[in-house]
C-alpha cells in the first residue's frame, strides 16, 4: 500500500510538471478524483485524473501507461462536456463535485470551474429538474431492458442487466437530490443506506440481479427493479419494440488501438481481482460488467469475442478471477504477438526515463 501511495504521489507531481513545462498555454485545469483523494485507495489503486484543454494542442497531453501492474489513464474532457456533467446529463457527478484541482492556468479558468460546481449543486436542489433527469435515466434503463429481453447470449444479458441496475440506481440517487460520491465502489451500499424512503424492493432487486444464477432470473429481477423504480417515480415507460441484432462483424486488427485500450482498462482488470480477493461480489460483478463492455468494444478493432460474464456466480469469485486472468493474458498476447507496444514499466523511475 505504501509503495503504491508513493508511486501515485510521484505521478501527480509528474503530471503537474509536464503541464507546466509542455502545455502551460494549452490546458485550463487538471483535476484528480476518486480513491486518491477520498480515502478508498488500495494497493492496486491508480490516480484518477482528467484535464480540460484550452487549445487543440492540449488534447495531446492525453496518455495511458502501466506502472508496476497498475494502469493510469490521463484523459481530456472539454469545457462543454464538463458543463453537461454539471447539468446531470451523464452519471459522472464526482468529476465535478468531488475533485482536487492540482493545476489551473489562470484565475478565470478556476472561477469558470467553480461556477460549474455551483451549477451542479443548484441543479440537484431543483425538484423539477432532478425529476426530469431521473425519468431520463429510467427511459435509458427501459431501452436496455428490452435489448436484454431479446438477447439469447448469457454474457450479453448479464452485461445489459448490470448496466441497467447501475442506471436505475443513479435515477434513485438523482431523484433524491444526490449522487454516488464514491462512484460504483459504494453504489449498492449507498443505495441501501442513504435513501431510507425508497421501497426496499428496489434494493432487493439490485442484489437479486447480481445473485441470479440463470439468465431467466437475471431478466426477471432486472425488469422488477425497473418496474419498482418507475412506480417510485410515478412514471410509465413506453414499451420499445427492438429487433434482435445481428452478429458484430469483426474489423481488421488494430493493435495500436488495442494497446491503448489495455493500458486504459488495466485498472478495471485489477478491480475485478481485488473484489474477488476481498469477497465483494457485488462490486466484482459491476467491475466485470464494465470490463465486458470494454472487451466488447475491442471487437471493433479486430479483437475476438471474450466471454467474462455468462457463467458468473457470486458464490464462486475464484472462478471469475481465474477467467479474468485468462482473458487478460490472451488479450496481451494478441497485442504483443501482432507487433503492438504496451507502455508498461516496472517502476516510476523506469517510466520517467521513457520520457513519454
Amino acid at each position: 500500500m505504501e509503495k503504491r501511495k508513493e508511486i501515485n504521489e510521484k505521478i501527480v507531481a509528474w503530471i503537474i510538471n509536464k503541464v507546466k513545462m509542455e502545455y502551460s498555454d494549452d490546458i485550463s485545469l487538471v483535476l484528480i478524483y476518486g480513491s486518491y483523494i477520498n480515502g478508498s485507495a488500495n494497493s492496486k489503486s491508480d490516480v484518477d485524473c482528467y484535464y480540460i484543454p484550452k487549445t487543440e494542442h492540449g488534447y495531446n497531453m492525453a496518455v495511458d501507461f502501466i506502472i508496476d501492474g497498475v494502469g493510469y489513464d490521463i484523459f481530456p474532457i472539454s469545457w462543454e462536456r464538463v458543463a453537461g456533467i454539471a447539468d446531470l446529463h451523464e452519471s459522472l457527478s464526482p468529476l465535478v463535485g468531488d475533485v482536487q484541482i492540482i493545476y489551473y492556468s489562470d484565475a478565470s479558468d478556476l472561477q469558470r470551474f467553480k461556477d460549474l460546481q455551483v451549477r451542479l449543486k443548484r441543479n440537484f436542489l431543483n425538484e423539477e429538474y432532478v425529476k426530469k433527469i431521473a425519468v431520463k435515466r429510467c427511459e435509458d434503463a427501459n431501452r436496455m431492458c428490452h435489448q436484454m429481453k431479446v438477447s439469447r447470449d448469457a454474457s450479453e444479458i448479464r452485461k445489459i442487466a448490470g448496466s441497467t441496475i447501475m442506471t436505475l440506481a443513479d435515477a434513485v440517487a438523482v431523484y433524491n437530490h444526490d449522487y454516488y460520491h464514491f462512484g460504483l465502489k459504494k453504489q449498492f451500499e449507498n443505495l441501501q443506506n442513504n435513501f431510507p424512503g425508497i421501497p426496499r424492493g428496489i434494493v432487493n432487486s439490485y442484489k437479486n440481479v447480481v445473485e441470479a444464477i440463470n439468465t431467466d432470473d437475471v431478466k426477471k429481477h432486472t425488469m422488477k427493479m425497473l418496474k419498482d423504480v418507475c412506480e417510485y417515480l410515478d412514471i410509465t415507460c413506453a414499451v420499445h419494440e427492438i429487433s434482435e441484432q445481428g452478429s458484430l462483424v469483426e474489423n481488421k486488427l488494430d493493435v495500436s488501438w488495442l494497446a491503448g485500450l489495455y493500458e486504459e482498462t488495466s485498472s478495471t482488470f485489477n478491480k475485478v481481482y481485488v473484489c474477488c480477493e476481498n469477497g465483494n461480489y457485488i462490486l466484482a460483478f459491476l467491475s466485470a460488467v464494465c470490463l465486458q463492455r470494454d472487451l466488447d468494444d475491442a471487437r471493433e478493432a479486430g479483437c475476438p469475442k471474450y466471454d467474462l460474464l455468462s457463467d458468473f456466480n457470486y458464490t464462486e469469485l475464484c472462478k471469475l478471477s481465474a477467467k479474468t486472468k485468462e482473458i487478460e493474458k490472451n488479450f496481451v498476447q494478441l497485442i504483443t504477438e501482432n507487433g503492438g507496444h504496451i507502455k508498461k514499466y516496472d517502476s516510476f523511475e523506469q517510466f520517467e526515463m521513457a520520457k513519454i
